[in-house]
Parts: C-alpha cells; sequence; structure tokens
C-alpha cells in the first residue's frame, strides 16, 4: 500500500501536498522494480535484494551427514535512521525549502511539499519489517534444520541466544525468538532467554588498537576524504544542484548524502518511490554506494589488517563452540548447544568476513579507481544488508575412515552456500577448515592483538629524551 507522509496540510500546503500525490502517482507507475535497490550499501533491505534463496535449493546437508550444531551471525532487522543522520536529513530538506527552484521544476515543488517525518527519538530503532525479517528467519531455520531446533532443545535452555546491547539487537533477538516459539507451537513461553555480551558482538569498542588507529585516527579514512571531493563527487553535486535549482557551493557531502538516505528509507520503511530518489541518477546513485564502500572498506575491512584481526575473539568463539559440540558427540554425550545465535551489527559481521578472507579484491579500493572497481566483489550492501545473517553448520557423517573426514562443516551467507576459501568446497572437513584458520584459533597467538603500545613507547620516549636534557 502506498503510504503518504503529507497529511494534515493547510490550504496553501494542501495544494503542495496534491502535487506530491500526483508526482508520486506518475513516479510509481513509471517506476519499474526497485529504485537501484542493489546499490544502497548496508541500508539495503535484505529481501529487496532477492537474499532469500528459491524453496529447495539452499541448506542441503551432506549426504549420509546429521546435523550437530548451527552457530549464527545475525545482523539486526532492518530499522529507523540514527540521531546522527536525521538532523542532516532536516538541513537538506531545508535548503530546498529555502533555496530551491519553486517555479516550475516539479521535483522541488514535490520535495517542499514532502513531509519531514524522521525524529532523533527513533535512533535505529528495529522497524516493524526488522522484527518480521528476524521472525521468518527464525521459522527458516527451524524448518531446514528441524533436528536442532526443537521443543525440547528449547525448553532445555539447548539454543543459546547472545545479542549486542543495543536496543535494534535486542529487539532482533527477541523477534527471532517470538519466531522460533510460534514455529514450534510454544505457545507457554515469555519470550526466552539471552544474554547481553558487548565485548563479543561489539568489539571494536574494546579492541585499543582498532580504536587508536582507525576508530580515533583522523587520517585513518583519508582515502574517503580524497573521493568526496574528487572529480565524481563533484559530478553528483553538480547534477543534484541543476535539478534542483541550488548552487552547487551551497551543498554539501553529508547533504549529498543525506538525499540518498531519505530515498533508500523511504523506499525500504514505507515502499514507496520517493522524488527524494530523482534527486539522483543512476550513475550518481554508482558513485554514492562507491563511497559507502569506501568507508567500510577502510573502517571494517582490508583497509587496515585491525579491522579484521579486532574479531579475533569472536571468530574464536564460533569454532569453541564447534570443539565442545565434537568433544562430546565423540564421548556420545549429550550435545549443550545444538545453536548458538548471535546478534550484531554490520560493524560486527564485515570484521569477521574480512578474517575469513571473502571478498577481497586483487587491488584495494581507492579515491582514484571507482571506475576499475565497478566489477569489484566488496559490495558492503550485497554482504551485509539489513537482516544479514553468516550460518556455519556443523555434520557428523557416517562412513567415515576417520576422525578427520567425520566432520563436515557447510556455510551461509544470506542463505545461499558460500564456499571456503581455502578449498573452494561448499562443504568440507572440519579439520580442514580449521587448519587453514589455525593461526587465528590458536589464542595463545592472540592475546595481545588488541593491545596497543604505541602511546606507551612515545611517553617512554619523551621521559627519555627529557632526562637526556636534564643530565646533559
Amino acid at each position: 500500500m502506498l503510504r503518504l507522509s503529507g497529511a494534515a496540510l493547510g490550504t496553501g500546503a494542501r495544494s503542495r501536498g496534491s502535487l506530491l500525490l500526483l508526482w508520486l502517482g506518475i513516479r510509481l507507475c513509471s517506476a519499474s522494480g526497485f529504485p537501484w535497490a542493489e546499490h544502497y550499501g548496508t541500508k539495503s533491505r535484505y529481501e529487496g535484494l532477492g537474499a532469500a534463496p528459491l524453496p529447495g535449493t539452499s541448506w542441503l546437508a551432506p549426504a549420509n551427514c546429521t546435523a550437530l550444531q548451527l552457530n549464527a551471525l545475525i545482523r539486526h532487522g532492518t530499522r529507523y535512521p540514527t540521531k546522527k543522520n536525521v538532523p542532516r536529513m532536516r538541513e537538506i530538506h531545508q535548503l530546498i525549502r529555502e533555496q530551491g527552484d519553486q517555479g516550475n521544476n516539479s521535483l522541488v515543488q514535490a520535495l517542499v511539499g514532502w513531509h519531514m517525518w524522521y525524529n532523533e527519538r527513533m535512533d535505529g530503532n528495529l522497524h516493524p519489517l526488522g522484527t518480521s525479517e528476524m521472525a521468518r528467519l527464525a521459522k527458516q531455520l527451524a524448518a531446514s534444520f528441524p533436528t536442532l531446533f526443537t521443543a525440547r532443545t528449547y525448553r532445555g535452555s539447548r539454543l543459546k541466544f547472545v545479542t549486542s546491547s543495543k536496543h535494534r539487537c535486542v529487539n532482533s533477538t527477541r523477534s527471532f525468538i517470538q519466531g522460533l516459539e510460534s514455529h514450534l507451537n510454544l505457545r507457554d513461553q515469555v519470550g526466552g532467554q539471552w544474554e547481553v555480551n558487548d565485548r563479543l558482538l561489539r568489539f571494536f569498542d574494546h579492541c585499543q588498537k582498532f580504536i587508536n588507529r582507525v576508530e580515533n585516527n583522523n587520517t585513518a579514512l583519508h582515502q574517503v576524504e580524497l573521493f568526496k571531493r574528487g572529480p565524481e563527487m563533484e559530478g553528483v553535486m553538480r547534477n543534484m544542484g541543476k535539478k534542483l535549482g541550488i548552487s552547487p557551493e551551497a551543498l554539501t557531502t553529508n547533504m549529498v548524502e543525506a538525499a540518498f538516505y531519505l530515498c533508500i528509507y523511504e523506499f525500504i520503511l514505507k515502499g514507496i518511490v520517493s522524488p527524494w530518489c530523482d534527486v539522483f541518477e543512476k550513475e550518481d546513485v554508482e558513485i554514492l554506494e562507491y563511497l559507502g564502500d569506501l568507508k567500510q572498506y577502510w573502517k571494517r575491512s582490508y583497509g587496515y589488517k585491525i579491522n579484521g584481526l579486532s574479531s579475533y575473539k569472536l571468530f574464536q568463539d564460533l569454532f569453541q563452540y564447534m570443539d565442545q559440540t565434537i568433544e562430546e558427540s565423540e564421548r556420545n554425550q549429550s550435545i549443550s548447544h545444538t545453536a548458538v545465535v548471535r546478534f550484531g551489527h554490520a560493524e560486527t559481521l564485515l570484521p569477521v568476513l574480512t578474517l575469513m578472507g571473502y571478498f577481497k579484491d586483487d587491488n584495494p579500493l581507492l579515491a582514484n579507481n571507482f571506475e576499475a572497481q565497478k566489477g569489484r566483489k566488496f559490495r558492503s550492501g550485497w554482504i551485509s544488508p539489513f537482516a544479514a545473517n553468516l550460518v556455519l553448520v556443523l555434520y557428523s557423517c557416517s562412513g567415515a575412515r576417520g576422525l578427520g573426514d567425520k566432520y563436515k562443516l557447510q556455510l551461509f551467507l544470506n542463505e545461499k552456500p558460500l564456499p571456503f576459501p581455502h578449498s573452494g568446497n561448499l562443504v568440507t572437513d572440519y579439520e580442514d577448515v580449521k587448519y587453514s584458520y589455525e593461526h587465528l584459533t590458536e589464542s595463545l597467538k592472540f592475546n595481545n592483538v588488541c593491545d596497543d603500545y604505541s602511546y606507551f613507547h612515545f611517553i617512554l620516549f619523551l621521559l627519555l629524551l627529557f632526562l637526556f636534557l636534564i643530565y646533559d
């Protein structure tokens, strides 16, 4: 259903609202499919990208194998804008109202008549769509692995849920559990229990080396800043200014991004093609997607080694649960946890996939190679849209010649099989996978990975220099 946001208007405003209604009607009739939804970056809508596979084409277990445990890392569902972005949205809307060419410019008239309904109180809260995404994913996993997700394993606390403390993650966890309870017909339950663990799922807030060298380093995103001032972004601002009748000098990159976010959120939250989308051409959207990917690449992925390494404790956590499960299986014990489901952020998932070696391009993403990177592997929207999920399934297989090929592992990203980097296979021996990541899973080698002694060394140097000057 089309939902418009220009209600409760006065006489003059009512006229602008009618123009907006007419414009939207024409725009919707002429729109073919989604408004460039494949270029929305980490704000992409999960189902809008066709992330969910066709029935019967995924979750295929290896022959003669039984699922023992499922480990999942899930990004929270679709959310509202954060309080950081809302003022920027308000700023570009106000600029258009004050400086836009309202004469015969139907686009500007439509934007002036558009009602700014976003506010800071939303601050990234989970949207109802995000609630349904989590419930659907829970039902899909439970239906695909019925021996792991049962009323018995649920009531026996053998399904473990861990979440980031952010409300959108906690509410995603709650929605997932409610979807699972519905699937299992557990009407006597009250929403389940979960553990909050920010050190595990918001590791980037607790890794001092990452904080010092990337998060709080003004030069860490140098390539992003160069791209903002480069010819591609200048072209976007020039096109935008021309469409709105506003001088490009009055625009900032924050305003341009805010207008793009308004296009995105109006589509993913309301299901409408907003007039904000017509501010841009497809080429502009591709450039803005690249700007977003540059940020993710340099702050969360291959730009700096610490980005991936900062997630090492979470990566080890996955294997520790699988190691425990194999030990229990070998001793013919009941499996303690048939599923461990974790809820985090795009900033949680991207470093883990980076650590595993996925989506790495031959050449780094730079400010000056936009054209060369149009076919890049690193597309954050395809990797980590809202409700993105990385699922590892551990199997016990009959007819094995030894322990090495008895236990096998299968990996899924956004419900689609993902080949292992070391072999290219969709299913491989657990021991082979563990051996390929041995340098990451041996915790003693990485106890100090997040410690940063650079400031200590600097202070020590100053102290020694001071002492040298005193006693010279």
